[in-house]
């Protein structure tokens, strides 16, 4: 029987294993041995006798009736299903939480072992790529800013598309980065959100990743696409989708408005890289009065998710900065408006000298940094 403190992880990863084998029968272990420690623990509210009633109420909040301990990385207002789905709040936990714990044995489950192969391949890409990086920087960098930009702008590909764009890297091949894409099924239509990627299709309704920033998915707008199947049509990992892709929209959003700026102020704001030093962080500015800053961006709905994993940026060498930057996409901020106070309180490795700033604050402060150049102040 599971352990209190472990039952929250039992039933996150036990539905997802259900979810993937299409609610089959047996249940998951995972999940029969999470139910049954609710089942014991349930007093205030009745524990339900019917699949249907136990998927009513694992989509209410856990707030309102979770008997045990949830952590403090989830969000206790979302529940744990949505549309006979995990949550997006669920699939961020799974995702962000239980990967960095895959290798204890507990989790040894189908859908673990999948999430930690599909983020392997993507950091053997990403090793390869650091280790060359002191013999050949320039080359390593444009490399793994080609694959992040193409991971992040095709949802769906081709091995003819994948060809194209790889045949002459030094070193990465078309093969591996295949690998990171999952063959679609022959004859059926496939969906794509132009700001969220792959989307899916319930009730006749489209679907996607992250329902609490991008909900409208109607298929006569100009954003949906239709994917019509072709032989070697492809789709990216979910956990690639989640873990790569996802996190550089944001990234790559404030980089072109940055780049904007660049190209109308180029004596102010000289220069502005992306994944400098193969991404030991975001973005790097230059300014005309030879000052650097260093960005990270974190696209994190749950502060508490967030605080343990912010630290000093780095800032060695040629990535060396005068100033560096936490950047959140503001619609976070929007939603809870103690986001910045909750990082601040929980980041016990943070500088007080870094920045914590929304993604329009900080774009603000680039132009107000202009500005003064401009004026020679």
């Amino acid at each position: 029987m599971a352990k209190d403190s472990n039952n929250f992880d039992y039933l996150v990863v036990g539905l997802a294993e259900f979810f993937r084998q299409n609610h089959n029968y047996p249940y998951p272990d995972l999940l029969q041995h999470a139910c049954n420690k609710l089942a014991l623990k349930m007093t205030a509210t009745p524990y339900p006798r019917t699949l249907e009633g136990l998927f009513s109420l694992l989509g209410k909040p856990l707030l309102t009736w979770y008997p045990l301990e949830i952590p403090k990385e989830f969000d206790p207002d979302f529940g744990l299903i949505y549309d006979r789905a995990l949550s997006e709040e669920a699939s961020q936990y799974l995702y962000e939480q239980l990967l960095e714990r895959a290798q204890l044995p507990e989790f040894a489950s189908t859908i673990v072992k999948q999430i930690a192969l599909e983020n392997f391949q993507f950091q053997r890409l990403l090793e390869r790529l650091q280790e060359v990086n002191d013999e050949d920087a320039k080359r390593s960098q444009q490399e793994y800013v080609l694959l992040r930009r193409f991971l992040i702008e095709n949802k769906f590909t081709t091995h003819e598309q994948l060809s194209k764009v790889f045949s002459k890297t030094r070193y990465i091949s078309t093969e591996e980065v295949g690998e990171l894409y999952e063959d679609c099924k022959p004859h059926e239509p496939y969906w794509c959100c132009d700001y969220c990627g792959a989307l899916v299709e319930k009730y006749g309704k489209l679907r996607g990743i992250k329902p609490s920033i991008c909900n409208d998915h109607r298929k006569q707008l100009p954003h949906v696409h239709r994917i019509s199947w072709q032989p070697g049509l492809r789709q990216i990992e979910r956990g690639i989708h989640w873990r790569v892709s996802l996190p550089g929209i944001p990234e790559i959003c404030l980089f072109q408005k940055l780049e904007k700026l660049h190209q109308e102020y180029p004596e102010y704001l000289c220069d502005v890289q992306l994944w400098p030093g193969i991404d030991r962080y975001d973005l790097k500015l230059h300014f005309g009065d030879e000052s650097v800053w260093g960005v990270d961006i974190k696209d994190y709905r749950n502060p508490y998710d967030l605080a343990p994993k912010l630290t000093q940026i780095y800032s060695e060498g040629n990535l060396r900065h005068d100033k560096s930057f936490y950047v959140i996409p503001n619609h976070h901020l929007r939603r809870r408006e103690d986001y910045i106070k909750i990082l601040r309180e929980e980041s016990l490795h943070l500088p007080e000298s870094t920045s914590l700033l929304s993604d329009v604050a900080f774009e603000e402060r680039v132009v107000a940094q202009i500005i003064q150049l401009s004026q020679g102040k």
